[in-house]
């Protein structure tokens, strides 16, 4: 809407700047294309080379139970929606549907094997079929994010925000994997960008898209419920400057949003909502009992799966039911600080010093101008999703879990090289400076991100020193993603079998590998090798997969005989293969 209609709405509103989508530059088409290019082209390297991973095997059969039998029970840990939408390609390419089974409600890994047993002659096709979807998403992801900064700092500008992007390993690595994380992340920047644009002209257009992003970032992971405090700070810091074009308009929208939020939920799990009293469940989270205790009679209007969904994520946040690595120590409790710590070891240098080097330009400029307060809606949700990962999500594993973080930050990043037709001539010198500075720190991301490829999930840079994985672990490093480079690596070798101690829900034999599990102690005679995750290596427990199962209990390996041997290899930055005898 132009300037003069805002005025009439509310004339006391500061009209926000103009759009810069009226820039031009001759090259734009080809380095966006050539962008694009680059990120789809190393996301499927790394789909090609990563085994699935812990997590896949749990959504992808998920998906396929939503899809085939409408049985949202075989995992509620997550939502449908992605699930779905993975279980339709890999349909698509041929994926079996296993037969219905007795297995109790969310026994995620029984439902794993059963879709591993019918479809282990097609299992690596399947799962691809299934990853291409989330990178899909991924360009989806990268084109909004080249739109948003377009608006704001010009041709240039959004260039350089899709190149950030583009190389940012974390984006790599998980638009490559069939999992919630970079949806997760294009749910938050869609729905925030569509709440930026409301807020900037009132119209109902821009809410229903607000609120049909937000009910979709909610069918897509729980957390999504983080947009809501992020949506009404913005809202707030904009009413107090006199920015929201309408503001009654603005504020009624905001309130709506949990009604239409909680509407689709109920239709994206079909209905299956029974309304039943809390008195009749079995939770298993102590916050879910205490409100089982002080409102029996309590009736919530959301789907059951969710519901139970909830109380199962509620439950792993309670202290004593994960284990987490933090500078070479295990422990259960989370700590304020594990996110940050890893944000500094896991993201490029190269993107670290482009945050400092737009935090410095955004001091020199005027915080308080229309263009300062449209990137309000990138940094300070970034803040908040930040601040609640610290300290109210307390899950240690993996900074997944920030995702959203970096399309925002790299739409913010995009200032550093403004609309030249905004920059006063007087200034224009410091501009270009920024500019050149932003480019060559580019250029170090995408060296750093590339010289990581196709293991980008690995990715740690030069601080994390020579053993970053004895400082943080999990889905951080070592997320079941190695077996291709194992197998890779035996044949090169002429290994014709392994003592395998891995980390992850997959059968290696599926990847060729002729493997004796290993359980500790002194390995057999059957091989003269060892391959051991990283995960394992480093203390942690988890329970394992074997031909037959998984084992009952948790494994805990002492390697501390191993820790100063080199290995002979290190398939994937995940693994660590060591010659016995």
């Amino acid at each position: 809407m132009g300037a003069r209609a805002d005025r009439k709405r509310n004339p006391g509103a500061r009209t926000p700047a103009a759009p810069a989508m009226r820039g031009r530059w001759r090259a734009e088409r080809p380095v966006v294309l050539a962008l694009l290019a680059i990120h789809l082209g190393l996301v499927i390297w790394g789909i090609t080379r990563n085994s699935v991973t812990f997590d896949e095997n749990y959504h992808l059969p998920a998906g396929i139970a939503i899809v085939a039998r409408r049985d949202f029970n075989v995992s509620y840990a997550q939502p449908p929606l992605v699930k779905s939408l993975c279980a339709l390609a890999a349909l698509a390419a041929g994926a079996r549907v296993p037969p219905p089974a007795s297995h109790p409600a969310n026994a995620e890994f029984a439902a794993d094997r059963d879709f591993e047993r019918a479809n282990r002659d097609r299992y690596v096709r399947v799962y691809t079929a299934a990853r291409l979807v989330i990178a899909g998403l991924s360009l989806l992801l990268a084109l909004l994010v080249w739109r948003w900064a377009r608006r704001l700092h010009g041709a240039r500008g959004a260039a350089l925000s899709l190149g950030i992007y583009a190389f940012a390993p974390e984006a790599i690595a998980h638009a490559g994997i069939v999992g919630m994380d970079l949806p997760m992340a294009l749910g938050c920047t869609a729905s925030l960008y569509a709440f930026w644009r409301f807020t900037r002209c009132g119209e109902w257009g821009w809410w229903a898209a607000t609120a049909a992003a937000a009910g979709l970032t909610l069918l897509t992971r729980f957390s999504a419920v983080q947009l809501a405090p992020a949506m009404l700070v913005l809202a707030a810091l904009a009413t107090l400057e006199r920015r929201l074009a309408r503001p009654r308009r603005i504020w009624l929208g905001l309130a709506l949003l949990p009604l239409s939020s909680l509407l689709i939920l109920n239709l994206g799990y079909l209905g299956h909502t029974s309304l039943a009293p809390l008195s009749s469940w079995e939770f298993r989270s102590a916050s879910f009992r205490h409100l089982q205790h002080a409102w029996p009679g309590g009736r919530l209007p959301v789907p059951d799966a969710c519901l139970l969904g909830l109380d199962y994520l509620s439950s792993l946040r309670e202290v004593g039911n994960l284990s987490v690595l933090l500078m070479g120590q295990i422990g259960v409790e989370s700590h304020w600080y594990y996110v940050p710590f890893a944000l500094l070891i896991k993201w490029p240098i190269g993107f670290l010093l482009l945050l400092l080097a737009c935090t410095v330009a955004g001091f020199r400029g005027r915080p308080w101008s229309a263009r300062a307060a449209s990137q309000r809606f990138l940094w300070i949700p970034a803040l908040i999703f930040l601040l609640l990962a610290m300290f109210v999500a307390r899950l240690d594993v993996g900074v997944r879990y920030v995702l959203p973080l970096v399309p925002l930050l790299c739409v913010w990043l995009g200032a550093l090289a403004p609309h030249r037709a905004r920059v006063p001539s007087s200034r224009r010198a410091a501009g270009t400076r920024f500019l050149l500075v932003a480019v060559a720190l580019l250029a170090l991301e995408a060296v750093e991100s590339v010289s990581a490829a196709p293991y980008e999930l690995a990715f740690f840079n030069r601080f994390g020193g020579a053993h970053p994985d004895r400082l943080i672990n999990d889905s951080n490093v070592d997320w079941g993603q190695g077996l291709v480079a194992l197998r890779d690596e035996l044949k090169r070798r002429g290994i014709a079998r392994v003592h395998l101690a891995y980390h992850g829900t997959t059968d290696p034999a599926l990847y060729g590998i002729d493997y004796i599990p290993f359980f500790g102690g002194t390995p057999g005679p059957e091989s003269d090798w060892l391959a051991v995750s990283s995960y394992y290596f480093v203390g942690l427990s988890q329970r394992m997969v074997t031909p037959i199962s998984r084992t009952v209990d948790p494994l805990k390996f002492d390697f501390h005989a191993l820790v100063d041997q080199p290995p002979a290899a290190h398939p994937a930055r995940c693994m660590y293969l060591f010659r016995l005898r």
